[in-house]
């Protein structure tokens, strides 16, 4: 079943860029497997490390270039770190298709939520060991900013984290508000709507099965099926900002506005919004111009004002 939902493309702005001089270390899982990540160290000697996690894809993290001309400048003098998903690393050709052919089986059969969120930590515990770090920043966007909150409400020692259009309560919601936004009324939209909640229906009730949908597998698609957003946050401690644009078609603003007034009465001070009403999914403005740059410069004020001024 093909599934129309552009929710399942990449957040960032993909351009190819060279890796040749990037370092790569790895980590083993207990599958015996490895974990393919980077640590992009600042020549600052930083003392901060800001993790970037990225979207739904099937592509290496290195292959997207707005990490390392725009979503490093959140807290610019930070070392990053960049983690590969199952079964990508950085020799993977770069493929916008969501259905690649060439995309690793081991990505389609293990990629998922939770795997994502055991490797970071992982990772974590190798480069946090020697203690140089004394503050971890982490932002994410789209599925990274579900990853995120994920991490931020398993992790700890986190201070801050920041994710963007990573939509409302259940991911169902967000993909049903996309599959509407192709249509002029609901009606016509109806049939695809009714296919992707016997879709889910079906993930949702039946033993592990051998899919592939949309790019990615059975376990992917069971647990973002599962995950209850407002459920994950309610449980981070640590200084949370969401962004959400108003005129992003790939999630709901509307159900990340719901889910945002469900904490605010539960009393998730910690917990802070901005909402761009004029921004798609991607951060741009209706006639396509990227305002990413002065979200960006925003997140920074943002951070100083939870972190204070960074050392130089």
């Amino acid at each position: 079943m093909k599934i129309r939902s552009t929710y399942l493309t990449l957040i960032f702005l993909i351009f190819s860029v060279s890796a040749k001089d990037v370092i790569t270390h790895t980590a083993s899982r207990a599958d015996g497997s490895l974990i393919s990540y980077y640590l992009l160290q600042n020549t600052h000697d930083s003392d901060t490390l800001l993790l970037i996690l990225h979207g739904s894809d099937c592509n290496s993290v290195l292959k997207i270039d707005s990490i390392f001309t725009d979503y490093n400048n959140v807290w610019p003098e930070a070392d990053i770190l960049l983690i590969e998903k199952y079964g990508i690393n950085k020799d993977l050709k770069y493929d916008i298709a969501t259905d690649r052919k060439d995309c690793p089986a081991y990505y389609l059969k293990k990629d998922s939520p939770e795997q994502r969120v055991a490797d970071i930590k992982v990772v974590l515990d190798i480069v946090r060991k020697d203690s140089k770090y004394n503050k971890f920043i982490v932002l994410g966007g789209s599925e990274g900013a579900v990853i995120a909150h994920l991490v931020a409400a398993n992790v700890d020692d986190i201070d801050a984290t920041i994710s963007f259009n990573g939509g409302g309560r259940w991911f169902i919601d967000d993909v049903l508000d996309n599959i509407a936004s192709k249509y002029e009324n609901l009606e016509e939209a109806k049939e695809n709507i009714n296919n992707f909640k016997g879709f889910a229906e079906h993930v949702l009730n039946s033993k592990p099965l051998d899919i592939q949908a949309s790019g990615h597998g059975y376990h992917w698609w069971y647990q973002v099926l599962s995950i209850d957003q407002l459920d994950t946050l309610q449980n981070v401690k640590s200084p949370l900002l969401i962004v959400q644009g108003g005129r992003d078609t790939s999630v709901s603003p509307q159900k990340t506005d719901e889910m945002i007034k469900r904490l605010k009465d539960l009393g998730k001070e910690n917990i802070e919004y901005q909402r761009y009403d004029e921004l798609d999914h991607g951060l741009n403005n209706i006639g396509g111009e990227s305002k990413r740059k002065e979200v960006i410069s925003n997140m920074n004020l943002w951070l100083r004002s939870k972190l204070g001024h960074p050392n130089r």
